[in-house]
């Protein structure tokens, strides 16, 4: 369902079918012709989550949309952060049962015309969507009865955005128990649907069923098995698929990037926000291990010599210091 509060109404529209710059805390800005590698990072996920805000609106303090997700599962904050991506919206973690106060702070001084929450009650409680209805004008609540129907709710948001009740009868979709493979599409389908007249929903499904036709499928043929396919973006493993993805920027939209996004590949938590981040900034995201920069995004990167810029999603713990070094000599080459 999709349960609007504060003087809203209910309205359903069909599917669509160098100088290396660390912060915590508070956002610094780069000065682009010096610094080619920065790191968004705060004490916990929340925390990171309002850096990556402040980075992405700079000192604005006027917004017309935010979204909120749970930063203690992925699922529906997958689904969250291609509605982020779409409508240029922050994406916010919060606790299931309370706004961290950092957070409710941070909402107190910003000025945000309407917020959505991504996730049924069991995720995001009641209290939660008091807190974030008292920081908003309008607060509108996107759920269904399990993250795939969630998936399509965030999904009939977006048609809303671009005011048309029916975009096709094929989708874009990754499996909806992963979280890598999701997290490397959004700021893909993002930019798909800023390049094509067409508009594709981007929908978790089980890696089980599917609908007779997907436009793009994101994952191997063991996470979502073979459908009537146009293209499938793969690797052996979600390294390698991030890779493809970003290859796939050349190749199937036909544009360049200059940016990389890195992110951890082995947990979700600082990674949830790097979706909207790469959609702001034209990006690619890549993967990697924590300790050490995965082979394959590091000879992406190192292949690719327009890449002039690297964004560290996380603090030390989620993508170490000595990768950021590694990635400091490849940019510098």
């Amino acid at each position: 369902m999709i349960k609007k509060s504060k003087r809203s109404t209910l309205l359903f529209l069909s599917l669509f079918s160098v100088s290396v710059l660390s912060f915590s805390g508070n956002v610094i800005k780069a000065d682009e012709n010096v610094y080619n590698i920065e790191r968004i990072a705060g004490k916990d996920r929340y925390e990171t989550s309002l850096n990556v805000m402040k980075y992405l609106m700079k000192d604005s303090n006027d917004l017309k949309f935010g979204v909120v997700a749970s930063g203690e599962d992925f699922p529906d904050a997958l689904s969250a952060g291609f509605l982020s991506s779409e409508y240029d919206a922050p994406l916010i973690l919060s606790k299931k049962n309370y706004v961290p106060s950092n957070v409710e702070k941070d909402l107190k001084q910003k000025n945000i015309d309407n917020m959505f929450l991504v996730g049924g009650e069991k995720t995001l409680s009641k209290t939660v969507e008091n807190t974030i209805s008292q920081n908003s004008k309008l607060t509108t609540r996107i759920a269904g009865k399990d993250r795939y129907s969630t998936s399509e709710f965030a999904n009939i948001q977006i048609a809303k955005l671009y005011g048309s009740p029916v975009i096709g009868d094929t989708s874009a979709v990754y499996n909806g128990n992963l979280f890598a493979d999701a997290l490397s599409a959004t700021p893909f389908m993002h930019q798909y649907n800023s390049v094509n007249e067409t508009k594709l929903p981007l929908l978790a499904v089980d890696g089980k069923k599917g609908a007779k036709n997907y436009s793009l499928i994101f994952g191997g043929e063991s996470s979502i098995p073979k459908f009537e396919e146009e293209h499938r973006l793969a690797g052996s493993d979600r390294y390698k698929t991030a890779v493809e993805i970003a290859k796939a920027y050349k190749t199937i939209l036909n544009k360049d990037i200059d940016t990389i996004i890195i992110a951890n590949g082995e947990d979700y938590p600082d990674s949830l926000c790097a979706g909207p981040l790469a959609s702001k900034n034209n990006a690619a995201i890549l993967l990697t291990n924590s300790n050490k920069l995965n082979k394959d995004t590091k000879e992406y990167i190192e292949f690719n010599k327009n890449i002039k810029k690297v964004i560290i999603v996380g603090g030390e713990n989620s993508v170490s210091k000595d990768i950021e070094k590694d990635l400091e000599k490849i940019i510098k080459r």
